[in-house]
């Protein structure tokens, strides 16, 4: 590996450091990551003879310690029980609306699976119950009353809110990002629509917003080829654009970002043209976002979705497979890992093959990848990388006993105090209790409760903890 710095004159001096490689054709299939599971299918059908997967979600059930992974296919959505790597158990399949699809896009809340597609003809918004897996999911809401078809959702469970980016319907033409409530999960609602600002002349400053991250009701906005807007979305009547990322070095389609856990580094991908590199931005002052550094694979590899885990910057790299870069310095990344999911190396770095998406989230801490072509795929990271810096997994608050009777108690790690939400869900999804609270340690009263199965969920800061409880 060399490195070599690469300075920039704009209004200051900024220092980035670019990563080479050695020639692909050195590489062997992988460094530091050991494959623990592969799941495939080669009688699925396939689109365009390539494309048999799109991109892939988590869910873990507190209650029974199981892991699942939801992905998509050009035609349907599957769902595995991934709890034991070595032998990936398909739990369900269940039909999207639409058929050969090249996108297809999912996030979990609570115990529900939300699932959207984008070819922009037929399409739906579906929402699946999750609480009855590994045996089978049940889907609770299909309609095209909300979204006809839509490019990408990121859910905030703070706010239980739901962004759709580029969401169209069938009466009303195309919305750059549509805002629903969660507040009842079986049923979203709209509560709002971005509002894109206009400069000069009245034209709209953007069209589309590609994909959106979104934390503490700020959402962090990819909007194509005019860079990231970001925007303060806590009073949806009100909207405040903070500030814009446009001009910075490879710029292009700008498809995604992502945050650190201190929320002030931001790092994104551009999509098109393909080999643009990976950036990083500090915003401590997020009304004057200033780049730190950019990083890159290979000279010709199109980075598509990075996730920001602890220390760490897991990327879905397209032809490249899975790559782990060092974030201990944001200004200075460097790779430390990659497993080629595709045949390797490829032939040329054209068109859209290999690694769509990564799911690092898993409490066991495997790591879940779909390719393309490929299939789905269970990594661990070698020691040699997390012994570098651990990565850092949440640590919920303890909720006892489980089963319960009269009261639930709730404690804090190591005694923090910190604000808390208390929400819980009976088994149809419906809020039965809500509770705030700024202690260590508190209880509440449940005797009106039903005996049944019970989702409790805790929301603190940016972070949300869903546990399975019986009442007894």
């Amino acid at each position: 590996m060399k490195t070599f710095l690469k300075s920039i004159c704009r209004a200051s001096l900024l220092f980035i450091l670019l990563i080479r490689f050695e020639p692909i054709l050195a590489q062997p299939i992988s460094l530091n990551i050991e494959l623990l599971g592969h799941w495939q299918n080669e009688n699925l059908p396939r689109l365009n003879g390539y494309q048999i997967w799109n991109d892939l979600t988590g869910y873990y059930d507190s209650l029974t310690g199981k892991e699942y992974i939801i992905a998509g296919s050009t035609d349907s959505i599957y769902f595995f029980d991934v709890s034991n790597p070595k032998e990936i158990v398909l739990c369900d399949v269940e039909d999207g609306r639409s058929k050969n699809m090249v996108n297809r896009d999912y996030e979990c809340y609570s115990h529900y699976a939300y699932c959207v597609s984008d070819n922009k003809n037929l399409g739906s918004l579906q929402v699946f119950d999750l609480q009855y897996l590994p045996d089978s999911v049940h889907k609770v809401y299909d309609s095209d009353s909300l979204s006809y078809n839509t490019h990408s959702i990121f859910i905030e469970a703070k706010s239980k809110r739901m962004y759709m980016c580029i969401n169209r319907l069938k009466v009303g033409g195309v919305s750059a990002m549509d805002i629903m409530s969660l507040e009842n999960p079986e049923y979203p609602t709209l509560i709002g629509r971005l509002n894109i600002p206009s400069f000069g002349n009245g034209t709209p400053a953007f069209t589309n917003v590609h994909e959106t991250y979104v934390r503490n009701d700020t959402a962090y906005c990819s909007v194509e080829y005019k860079g990231i807007f970001i925007f303060d979305l806590i009073n949806l009547d009100s909207q405040k654009l903070i500030s814009i990322i446009a001009d910075y070095p490879e710029n292009g389609y700008n498809h995604n970002g992502t945050l650190d856990k201190s929320g002030k580094h931001l790092m994104f991908t551009d999509e098109i043209p393909g080999g643009l590199s990976v950036k990083i931005y500090d915003i401590h002052d997020i009304k004057n976002p200033k780049l730190m550094g950019v990083f890159r694979s290979n000279q010709g590899a199109t980075a598509h979705n990075p996730y920001w885990v602890g220390s760490f910057a897991y990327v879905s790299y397209y032809h490249d497979g899975f790559y782990v870069f060092n974030l201990t310095d944001p200004s200075h990344p460097f790779m430390v890992g990659y497993y080629h999911t595709s045949p390797w190396p490829p032939k040329s770095y054209d068109g859209y093959m290999g690694c769509w998406g990564v799911y690092p989230w898993l409490p066991s801490g495997n790591i879940a990848a779909s390719d393309m072509g490929e299939g789905i795929f269970l990594f661990k990271l070698d020691s040699s990388i997390t012994s570098l810096v651990q990565t850092e997994k949440p640590i919920g608050p303890r909720i006892t006993p489980n089963p319960f009777n009269e009261k639930l108690s709730f404690s804090s790690e190591n005694g923090k105090i910190f604000p808390m939400e208390l929400s819980i869900y009976d088994s149809k999804g419906e809020m039965v209790l809500h509770k705030k609270a700024m202690e260590a340690t508190f209880e509440t009263e449940t005797s009106n409760l039903k005996p049944g199965m019970y989702f409790v969920l805790i929301q603190t800061g940016d972070m949300q903890w869903v546990q399975k409880m019986i009442k007894q």
